[in-house]
């Protein structure tokens, strides 16, 4: 469950999207070669370093809330399980307006003046006196951002996970694990950039398979669902 949220999340359309954006933005900034390869890993290492510290951080709130007492913490699962099976019938909604070619009247979906201020980002890491160090940044920051559509997923996991106690023990590697696949896609895309696919060519990508992604969506949201509400009788 962990490995495919993870990946499912990575695709994400509103994800996918800015990293198309940026891809665009390096190409258009005369980036090639071996440079879009280490522009790409500054990146990414921004991406799983904030993601990484913004589930930990998390992670921890939960595990005090767990000790303070049991009731608000069942509260917590109840409302997050409820959350799933909201966001995965929204989920649903959003695979049939795909299906029509609105990929723009999508429910989960980053709001208009976030997107705009990461594309504002993306041109800022620009004027970085080390653009690998501008990247990185741009990395951190972006996925501050990008929280709003990406946590729809994130967060529930790392709920879901506090709500077993065998997967306590081993909180850290489990969100880890959740953000190496996250960033899979990342890879990916940069790699493919380094030999010559276009952000023309990743736009058609995201626009096929949107739909594919938005089901994957909705089976791991009712997964969750169900992974909390089977702690829950337990």
């Amino acid at each position: 469950a962990v490995v495919l949220a993870g990946l499912v999340d990575g695709l994400n359309p509103c994800a996918f999207a800015t990293i198309i954006f940026f891809v665009s933005y390096l190409s258009l900034s005369g980036k090639k070669g071996r440079e879009i390869l280490i522009i790409g890993a500054c990146f990414t290492l921004g991406v799983f370093i904030a993601y990484l510290v913004v589930g930990m951080g998390f992670y921890k709130v939960l595990d005090m809330i767990s000790a303070f007492t049991a009731v608000i913490s069942k509260i917590v699962y109840v409302l997050t399980a409820v959350l799933c099976i909201v966001l995965a019938v929204l989920s649903i909604r959003d695979f049939f307006k795909v299906r029509h070619g609105d990929l723009s009247d999508m429910a989960l979906k980053l709001p208009e003046p976030l997107r705009k201020r990461i594309n504002q980002t993306v041109r800022e890491g620009r004027k970085a006196s080390s653009y690998f160090l501008g990247a990185f940044v741009t990395g951190l920051l972006i996925s501050l951002l990008e929280l709003a559509c990406t946590g729809q997923i994130y967060l529930p996991v790392i709920i879901s996970m506090s709500s077993v106690p065998a997967m306590r023990s081993q909180a850290i590697l489990y969100l880890v694990l959740y953000n190496l696949m996250f960033i899979v896609p990342l890879i990916v895309v940069f790699f493919l950039a380094y030999y010559g696919t276009s952000s023309k060519q990743f736009t058609e990508f995201l626009r096929k398979h949107a739909g594919a992604v938005k089901i994957g969506m909705t089976i791991v949201f009712l997964i969750l669902a169900a992974w909390l509400i089977v702690s829950l009788l337990k």
